[in-house]
């Protein structure tokens, strides 16, 4: 069969190349397992041991790498699926679902804690929200060396919100060191900085910014902004020439600067004037400008009010119905009803909510009842515009106007307070706190001035503590228009602790837990602290009587009375007065002073204990 073999010497060997890579390791596998005996018998002891080795070899650096890789693979998966997640918060946050991309953004860093991105992501949400997390996130970045120039500024922000003033000024001080000044943190530096009115750094920081920036407005403006308001006259008058002459610009810095000037109320003559105009020609200006020009004119020349009304109205009659919005409220508060109800038809203000709302308010003042009723009660359309709250207003000052039963007020008033809680109306809920407190439901007022606290801190922002000291001062009013002390007493502690700087809270909280008897010689040597600070304050000398008088010490009670002016006193407080002098003696004197106050007059019940016990 060998000799019948054709060969081809032309014919190239071609090598079967599959497999090759794990060659070596079948023949060490077959050096350590022979697959026949003839094998074994070829094999030395030597290979066995060769090939022994070399499999030991592989499989340890199989372990070995399994240890020292398995783990960065593991990490960079996870932080490439985070990133996937810090994208989907991003995309969330630009659509609007702030609470599933801050859900998202907790995910990512759950997901990967060592991911930059997500740290990044965590601390800016953080931040908007002003939790303490935001410093936590921060100093993660720090540690890793991973701080960008945003970062740092977000810091101070962070701080800032935190209330942390110090601090954040202290990390201000920092970048401004380090970092060249730029708008965002000439800007940065101007929210920090103006809060505690430190104008001469602030100055000197803006200055240097409009001076690298000559051809800049934005810049120019800051520091006109900031020299008008850091309190020295020379730098006053000098900003306000920089905004006048920025204000000559037909550009959008030109009309800033005219706003920021008709803020200002003591403006000299020579620009008073002719802002006036400014405000009206400015070719980026619109009906709130030409509003603010009238409201300005009219202050200038009180006399001329009428006339510059009536040129007003011919000025606005041809406007579209919505670019009447700010006319008709400057018309309500010149209290001009008259001319709304004639401007304004019911058809053109059942179109547009903001004309409605003052023109149902001029049909109130104009004592219009049965066309309010019909509006209100029975028009569907006007149900439609109005949002709920303002809807259910209407319809209490309806039941209010029209003497309907008192718990018809106090049901619709309930109704009022409902919707503005759900839809977060914080002024809404101020002004039903205010008329319930008018109208004499002192309970709905006192809850509506809680929801108003708590609303205010929820949705903080600029106007927010004012807000909530409005309502504090407004629910220790209905507290005490309710009888009901103890309210008092934890709003009082409650205005104290935000507003610490406020003695007037101080003293009607430490009144307050004297005339109900809370540990009291805590609550006279306070009292005695306070009077050292003004030795003739009567309101003062009251407490620490009364204190000395709930002690049973009546003689020093009686020392802190004397002399003292009862015009300067409340009706209640007369009353403690009466109790505290009749209790040594001078019953004669106190049933003078008792019989003088109106019986009727609202004071605390422990108040009207003591003006009962003096006739007793």
């Amino acid at each position: 069969m060998l000799t019948n073999q054709t060969i081809d010497p032309t014919r190239q060997f071609t090598p079967d190349n599959r497999h090759v890579l794990i060659r070596p390791f079948v023949k060490a596998w077959h050096w350590l397992f022979p697959p026949s005996v003839a094998a074994k018998d070829r094999q030395s002891p030597v290979a066995r041991y060769v090939a022994l080795a070399l499999i030991t070899s592989f499989c340890v650096s199989l372990i070995i790498g399994a240890i020292l890789y398995a783990k960065p693979i593991q990490d960079s998966w996870q932080s490439s699926r985070a990133e996937g997640m810090v994208r989907e918060a991003r995309d969330m946050m630009e659509n609007g679902q702030i609470a599933n991309a801050v859900f998202k953004a907790q995910e990512a860093y759950s997901k990967a804690p060592h991911n930059v991105e997500a740290i990044r992501l965590n601390s800016e949400f953080f931040t908007l929200m002003k939790r303490e997390q935001s410093i936590y996130f921060l100093d993660k970045l720090r540690e890793k060396g991973a701080e960008t120039l945003e970062d740092k500024m977000r810091r101070v922000k962070a701080l800032k919100n935190l209330n942390r003033d110090k601090e954040a000024e202290k990390e201000l001080d920092t970048l401004l060191r380090q970092e060249p000044t730029s708008a965002a943190l000439a800007k940065l530096a101007e929210e920090i900085y103006g809060k505690k009115q430190q104008n001469t750094a602030l100055l000197n920081i803006m200055r240097g910014l409009a001076d690298k920036n000559p051809e800049d407005r934005e810049s120019q403006l800051r520091l006109a902004r900031v020299q008008v308001e850091s309190g020295i006259p020379s730098q006053f008058n000098d900003g306000i020439n920089n905004a006048w002459k920025i204000a000559q610009g037909d550009d959008e810095p030109g009309l800033k600067a005219l706003e920021f000037l008709n803020g200002i109320e003591s403006l000299p003559s020579e620009i008073s004037i002719p802002l006036v105009k400014r405000l009206r020609t400015h070719p980026m200006g619109n009906e709130s400008h030409l509003v603010a020009s009238l409201r300005r004119e009219t202050a200038l020349y009180p006399d001329r009010k009428k006339a510059i009304i009536d040129s007003a109205i011919t000025l606005f009659k041809d406007k579209k119905r919505e670019k009447l919005v700010p006319f008709i409220a400057w018309l309500k508060q010149e209290q001009q009803w008259l001319e709304i109800v004639t401007i304004v038809s019911e058809d053109e203000a059942k179109r547009h909510q903001g004309l409605l709302e003052n023109y149902l308010t001029a049909l109130t003042v104009l004592k219009r009842f049965e066309q309010i009723e019909r509006l209100v009660e029975k028009d569907e359309e006007v149900k439609k515009i109005l949002d709920k709250t303002t809807h259910a207003m209407f319809r209490a000052h309806l039941a209010f106007v029209s003497n309907m039963a008192p718990e018809e007020l106090r049901g619709r008033l309930i109704v009022a307070k409902g919707y503005a809680e759900s839809e977060g109306r914080l002024p809404a809920l101020q002004r039903i706190a205010e008329y319930a407190d008018a109208r004499g439901h002192f309970d709905i007022a006192e809850d509506a001035y809680r929801l108003t606290i708590r609303t205010a801190r929820r949705n903080a922002n600029a106007m927010s503590p004012r807000i909530e000291r409005d309502a504090l001062i407004g629910l220790l009013s209905a507290s005490l228009n309710n009888g009901n002390s103890e309210s008092y007493f934890h709003a009082a502690q409650e205005a104290v602790i935000r507003f610490p700087e406020d003695s007037e809270f101080l003293d009607k909280a430490l009144y307050i837990s004297i005339l109900l008897g809370n540990d009291m010689e805590t609550s006279l040597r306070k009292a005695q602290k306070l009077l050292q600070n003004q030795p003739k304050d009567n309101h003062r000398k009251l407490m620490v009587a009364l204190a000395y008088y709930r002690l049973a010490d009546k003689q020093q009670s009686v020392n802190y009375i004397q002399y003292m002016d009862l015009n300067l006193l409340t009706e209640g407080q007369r009353a403690v007065f009466a109790a505290i002098a009749a209790s040594n003696g001078f019953r004669g004197e106190a049933l003078g002073v008792v019989k003088a106050i109106n019986p009727q007059v609202r004071m605390f019940p422990e108040e009207r204990i003591l003006y009962n016990r003096v006739f007793n």
